[in-house]
């Protein structure tokens, strides 16, 4: 599994797409894992925050791992991304540039990858990297509708 963190408030994110035409992509897998930075329920939420705050947002898109072309190929055909001007990413660098590429839109990812890791028996994400393991207590902040 991979690790992620936001690498910007909402607020940042909010200003970045402003007067823009949005979808929210998202991952199934890593994102969603990572104590919910991405997945279905995520995206929703986010696209549900942005559309209050004014954004035109078209639509969520999930598929279960952003980083297959396959997977990524397979949910651009059933559902088009014509409408969108940019894309918001919660998927890995990975999975972001896979759907950027095939979709041929610009993409903003609001996540940053730090590595692999695993989820400990609390949920609490770890990253292992250098012989090492290093917890990072991504958890839900209430008042902030892009966690």
């Amino acid at each position: 599994m991979l690790i992620f963190v936001r690498d910007r408030d909402y607020s940042g994110l909010l200003r970045a797409v402003q007067g823009r035409k949005v979808a929210v992509w998202t991952c199934n897998t890593c994102a969603r894992l990572c104590n919910g930075i991405g997945g279905t329920e995520a995206a929703e939420r986010l696209a549900e925050a942005l559309r209050k705050d004014g954004t035109d947002v078209i639509g969520v898109r999930s598929v279960s791992a952003s980083c297959l072309e396959e997977k990524v190929c397979a949910r651009l055909e059933k559902e088009s991304l014509d409408e969108a001007d940019l894309l918001i990413s919660l998927a890995c660098d990975s999975g972001s540039s896979c759907v950027a590429r095939l979709s041929g839109k610009e993409v903003i990812n609001p996540l940053i990858t730090l590595g692999r890791g695993y989820l400990s028996k609390d949920n609490v994400p770890v990253l292992t990297q250098n012989d090492r393991d290093e917890a990072y207590p991504i958890g839900r902040n209430g008042s902030d509708p892009f966690v």
